[in-house]
């Protein structure tokens, strides 16, 4: 899904183009972080003097996402990755085959979708839907590509739909 290293030169960010997290990826490396400019498909940010702080954070966070995901810990990794925060970050987009693109695993178990799974409560799937609506939500991406707005609202929508799925799943389980 999403894989980082490091390099003498750069850091590199290699994230699928559906991924749920590439567009907060790219929108914070372009607009929070600054200084980015796209070379083809990838992205390249340098730092600047007053977002030093803010690149550390990110890439903190970004290696505990991995690291959860991978369900693994390389602390000597996170010590080279945040020593390497003042290198250009190039993302990279992965392109998938468009079979690969298919939603349908999203739309047989919107818990997937929400980062959930079936044994949290709705209030625990109620916290991460809101994250991922406000991550996702049209009017919070800024950006002239089409591409990245239409993949915008329609992860929008998938969200939107999942939680809807699940509430009603768990009234109707209420009820019954």
């Amino acid at each position: 899904m999403m894989k980082l290293r490091v390099s003498a030169d750069s850091i590199t960010i290699h994230i699928e183009e559906n991924s749920s997290h590439y567009l907060h990826v790219s929108h914070v490396l372009t607009h929070i972080l600054g200084q980015s400019f796209w070379v083809n498909e990838t992205l390249i940010n340098f730092v600047t003097p007053h977002n030093s702080q803010k690149r550390h954070a990110f890439l903190a966070s970004l290696y505990y996402l991995c690291a959860s995901i991978a369900k693994t810990h390389n602390a000597s990794f996170l010590e080279k990755l945040l020593l390497a925060s003042q290198k250009p970050i190039r993302l990279v987009k992965k392109k998938l085959k468009q079979h690969f693109r298919d939603t349908s695993i999203y739309q047989s178990n919107p818990y997937h979708l929400l980062h959930s799974n079936e044994k949290d409560s709705l209030a625990a799937i109620r916290h991460n839907y809101l994250a991922l609506a406000k991550m996702f939500h049209p009017d919070k991406i800024r950006s002239d590509d089409e591409t990245i707005l239409k993949g915008s609202t329609a992860k929008f929508q998938q969200i939107q739909e999942a939680y809807v799925k699940i509430k009603a799943e768990r009234t109707k389980k209420i009820a019954a």
